[in-house]
């Protein structure tokens, strides 16, 4: 299908319901899949497990088919931007199936998920902070080269675990992939940016179409592949964003505050554990999702919460696109106070109800 330019909305209400339809569709036989394989969480796995029955864990069996399937239905290759995301996905997803079969230890999962961001770098994918002559701080070019590969070393490698770890109750990782490709699909079509804009309505087309069947109460779960997998594509969807804004210095921690939540879930438990002198990557019930229920939230309300924290902090990251760098920067700062105090009040508020 080939875009109208005289009524490109066409096209994208196209992508985003044949992505939902696959999404929809893929999901039972990524079930089934997974059932065969053995692709499976069973009930007292681990201690942080508190269904009562075997489900599979199909998230990221369902996401790669119907993201496959979206690619060749609607000629995807076209865009090389896309297939330089797609291919390192597989690697992450992979890993994750392992990891969700088997088990995988923690440096077994670092090495695959460097593996694929570096195949991503090595295809030109990487961020460019400074690099960019508009960007406030300046070095050398060759220093400005590495920096920017270490940071996207950092960032892709972190949101792709800061989705697995946010993955801690039906339904909220998703919701969140949903939120966040909305947030591109609405930023790449002001911009511009046309495979950036396919594959933003792809993502929230299969998402939404997995959500069905990932809500609580769960018919199967996302799994390690599922969640990092979407969390590496999502990634490396704000690395290729070119937002058209005044100045990068406007712009360059948008993406922070798009994928706030994850962060700060991120955050949240890292530190805590640390001070506790736990594991920050063992699996735990001390996420920000348990920390609202332990606040006396129900379990629904404790996900929406979440939800309409991820929808205030895109509508924040629009309106800082629009800003002059002075006021935009100043409104990062505000939310960075706000990010912290959430932090330390979670923080105190869950050691007191543990």
């Amino acid at each position: 299908m080939n875009l109208d330019s005289q009524n490109p909305l066409l096209e994208v209400g196209w992508i985003i319901l044949s992505s939902l339809a696959l999404g929809i569709l893929s999901t039972p036989v990524a079930m089934w899949i997974a059932k065969k394989a053995r692709v499976v969480d069973y009930p007292g796995k681990s201690s942080h497990t508190i269904h009562q029955k075997e489900i599979t864990r199909a998230g990221g069996i369902a996401l790669a088919l119907a993201l496959g399937a979206a690619t060749i239905l609607d000629r995807f290759f076209r865009f090389p931007e896309i297939t330089h995301i797609f291919l390192p996905a597989l690697i992450i997803l992979t890993f994750g199936l392992w990891d969700d079969r088997s088990g995988m230890n923690a440096p077994v999962k670092l090495a695959g998920q460097v593996s694929a961001v570096t195949l991503l770098v090595l295809s030109g994918i990487r961020v460019q902070f400074f690099e960019n002559p508009q960007f406030f701080i300046r070095f050398i070019p060759t220093v400005a080269l590495w920096v920017d590969i270490l940071i996207t070393y950092f960032w892709v490698i972190g949101i792709t675990n800061a989705f697995n770890l946010v993955d801690s109750m039906d339904g909220l990782a998703l919701g969140m992939g949903q939120i966040t490709s909305a947030f591109f699909l609405i930023a790449a079509y002001r911009s511009g940016q046309t495979g950036l804009l396919f594959l933003s309505c792809a993502l929230f087309g299969v998402s939404l179409g997995i959500y069905f069947f990932n809500r609580y109460p769960a018919r199967t779960f996302l799994g390690d592949s599922g969640a990092q997998t979407l969390g590496f594509i999502l990634s490396a969807v704000a690395i290729i964003y070119r937002p058209k804004a005044i100045s990068q210095s406007s712009t360059w921690f948008v993406p922070i505050i798009v994928f706030s939540v994850p962060i700060f879930d991120t955050t949240l438990v890292t530190i805590s554990r640390i001070l506790k002198g736990l594991p920050f990557y063992k699996a735990n019930l001390d996420h920000t999702y348990h920390r609202l229920v332990a606040l006396g939230w129900k379990e629904n309300h404790s996900v929406s919460i979440m939800h309409i924290a991820a929808i205030l902090n895109g509508l924040l990251a629009v309106l800082c696109v629009s800003l002059q760098p002075l006021t935009s920067n100043i409104l990062f700062g505000l939310w960075i106070l706000v990010f912290l105090f959430l932090l330390i009040f979670l923080e105190k508020k869950f050691v007191k109800v543990e």
